[in-house]
């Protein structure tokens, strides 16, 4: 979640890094399959993840949260520093992701987490941009806007979009208000932050042509600090974020639920090769492709550097990590299929 990287973005000491790989490189293989919270059995491992697009989307700045055009064509994503975020544009062209531009409605305010809707008519995404005069309150005598974070529309006009629009008090029923994911149906899935930190996923079902009051979702209550949902276009089943959900283990992992009948089964940590390893501590901002068959999130995983090394590959570790590889977040991809089985399988073992 693009929290932590455009206001809470703290990241390692550079000196910590490298003992942090040495240690890695030299342990032994932990186990993969960790079971969650609510002792459930894990998904099955995985190869480890591909990197995307290195040097272009997988930058050295953090990047993460792509989400892509209905042809897979198109891609928005957010590059952030520490301290602010904005949303970018890419096309693939002859099979190759072209170089990032600033998307048309973003960067006069830090905005992130881009959700494009399932038909590629529209774009829901996170900004702190004020909402109105109204939110603007005078600090000795200066007037500044509120920070808020809150979730805004833009409609596709032509081939570019419409001015951002604030959606209704029935989604952004709070100051910190995170991560949209867009159904076919036009229900939208978010995560809200409420005055006490607690971090829980909602969603606001589109009835009528409005969003209605939104609603916590049933398997999210506020002690797992839940974030970043990404919902299948069919509802069936949702990949999120979270830290709580792991006994021992406070990273953030990702975690697979899916649907049986109207009702949510049992959450399943998705693990894969290498995720206890290398010291990294953040796996988030999941989306699913445009053919729904992988998993892209945002990760500051590294590759493992081995030591001792030639010097050939101390040059080569280093035009690495000069292109992406410096431990800030990059997109990775992982494929949806096992992880879905096993969420479906639980899902109708509970039913």
């Amino acid at each position: 979640m693009n929290l932590k990287r455009s206001t809470l973005n703290l990241k390692w000491s550079t000196f910590l890094l490298p003992m942090c790989l040495l240690v890695a490189a030299q342990a032994p293989q932990l186990a993969l399959a960790t079971p969650s919270r609510d002792d459930q059995p894990a998904a099955p491992p995985q190869p480890t993840p591909q990197i995307f697009a290195p040097g272009v989307i997988s930058g050295p700045a953090n990047d993460g949260s792509p989400t892509f055009s209905p042809d897979g064509n198109t891609l928005y994503f957010t590059r952030s520093t520490a301290n602010w975020t904005v949303i970018l544009e890419s096309h693939k062209v002859a099979g190759q992701w072209t170089k990032p531009v600033l998307a048309s409605f973003s960067g006069e305010w830090p905005d992130s987490s881009p959700a494009m809707s399932p038909d590629g008519t529209f774009i829901v995404f996170q900004s702190t941009r004020p909402a109105a005069p109204a939110t603007v309150k005078p600090v000795e005598g200066q007037p500044i806007p509120v920070v808020v974070s809150n979730l805004w529309r833009v409609d596709r006009v032509g081939s570019g979009w419409s001015q951002p629009m604030r959606l209704p008090n029935a989604v952004n029923l709070g100051h910190s208000i995170w991560k949209p994911s867009i159904a076919v149906s036009g229900n939208l899935y978010f995560t809200v932050i409420d005055k006490t930190g607690q971090k829980r996923l909602y969603s606001s079902k589109f009835e009528s042509g409005a969003y209605q009051p939104a609603q916590p979702l049933s398997f999210s209550d506020g002690t797992t600090a839940d974030v970043d949902p990404e919902i299948a276009p069919d509802e069936s089943f949702l990949v999120f974020s979270s830290s709580a959900r792991l006994q021992g283990d406070p990273k953030d992992h990702l975690f697979i639920v899916a649907k049986q009948g109207a009702e949510w089964g049992p959450v399943l940590p998705i693990r894969y090769v290498g995720d206890d390893q290398y010291g990294y501590s953040t796996d988030d901002e999941p989306h699913l492709g445009q053919s729904q068959s992988n998993i892209y999130f945002s990760s500051d995983r590294a590759v493992p550097v081995h030591f001792p090394r030639a010097h050939e590959q101390a040059e080569k570790d280093l035009d690495r990590l000069e292109t992406w590889d410096n431990s800030n977040s990059n997109v990775w991809s992982l494929p949806v299929e096992p992880y879905l089985n096993a969420a479906k399988a639980a899902a109708k073992g509970k039913s």
